[in-house]
């Protein structure tokens, strides 16, 4: 028997890890084989130790695997939603017996989710989430069986790299996290202090900060939680998972801006409301 688990970005790679290391979940019978988008999540040698069986996602193994999955050689499949799924991807999702969901991120605080559809899915089916505000999950999630991976972003981390800067020569400028709700600023940008350390977003399509740097600024890349757990200057979020980072990861009395778009979820409004409650050092724009 096969079990499959298809992760497309870190967030599924994350929860893929701990859903492996909870109880009884690596006894299971069969072999489990890992899909993973390579350009997004690259595995880690403990990953690869963990899953020997991986493969990238490509079309003909999903096709082939499909047909593995008619014969009944298929037994289970972890993914986190089947939003843009080919024909290959639907068929294993119609023909594999037993499915569970992974997070993928904001979707659990939002009374919309955006990929998944919760009605596409059989009620009481396993979902595995992270726990890092859930008194603030939607209403849909109680529709499955929530199985919790504890928080994503533990109050005192230990970051996986430190920045390149020592945090005392960072000064104190704006860190900026580019997501969707930080293009809102943009007029009042003078009131941000220089210099300006932005990180683009990683999908092209979500990022919102459209002005020039200027010659003291900088372009960073990498992952943003080592600067968010070190920044000792004003941390700008916008409506992505480092809403949660920054509420969790930011040193003790740093100051941090959260800047949704006007048209973000009710729910999620009311979760970035509910972590800047009582914070002298956080605004929301």
């Amino acid at each position: 028997m096969i079990r499959l688990v298809l992760v497309s970005n870190g967030i599924h790679l994350e929860a893929a890890r701990r859903r492996r290391r909870a109880p009884g979940c690596h006894s299971r019978p069969g072999i489990e084989l890992l899909l993973w988008d390579r350009d997004r999540c690259p595995l880690s040698a403990a990953d690869r130790q963990c899953w020997p069986l991986h493969l990238a996602i490509r079309p003909g193994w999903l096709s082939l695997l499909a047909l593995l999955a008619l014969f009944g050689l298929v037994r289970e499949l972890a993914i986190a939603h089947r939003r843009g799924a080919g024909r290959a991807l639907r068929l294993l999702l119609l023909w594999v017996p037993r499915l569970e969901l992974l997070d993928d991120g904001l979707d659990q605080y939002r009374d919309s989710p955006r990929a998944i559809d919760p009605q596409q899915f059989a009620a009481g089916a396993p979902y595995w989430l992270f726990s890092d505000a859930p008194a603030h999950r939607a209403l849909w999630c109680s529709r499955f069986d929530i199985r919790e991976l504890g928080p994503l972003y533990r109050p005192e981390p230990v970051a996986p790299s430190l920045p390149p800067e020592p945090p005392e020569q960072q000064g104190l400028g704006t860190l900026l996290i580019d997501a969707p709700g930080l293009e809102r600023l943009q007029p009042l940008a003078a009131r941000l202090p220089h210099p300006w350390l932005l990180m683009p977003h990683p999908v092209r399509a979500k990022q919102s900060w459209r002005l020039p740097l200027a010659a003291s600024d900088r372009l960073l890349e990498g992952p943003p939680e080592p600067w968010i757990a070190h920044f000792a200057g004003l941390v700008v979020v916008g409506e992505s998972m480092t809403l949660l980072a920054a509420a969790r990861l930011r040193p003790a009395g740093g100051r941090w801006l959260v800047a949704l778009p006007e048209a973000a979820d009710a729910n999620l409004g009311r979760l970035a409301q509910a972590l800047v409650a009582g914070d002298a050092c956080a605004q929301l724009f």
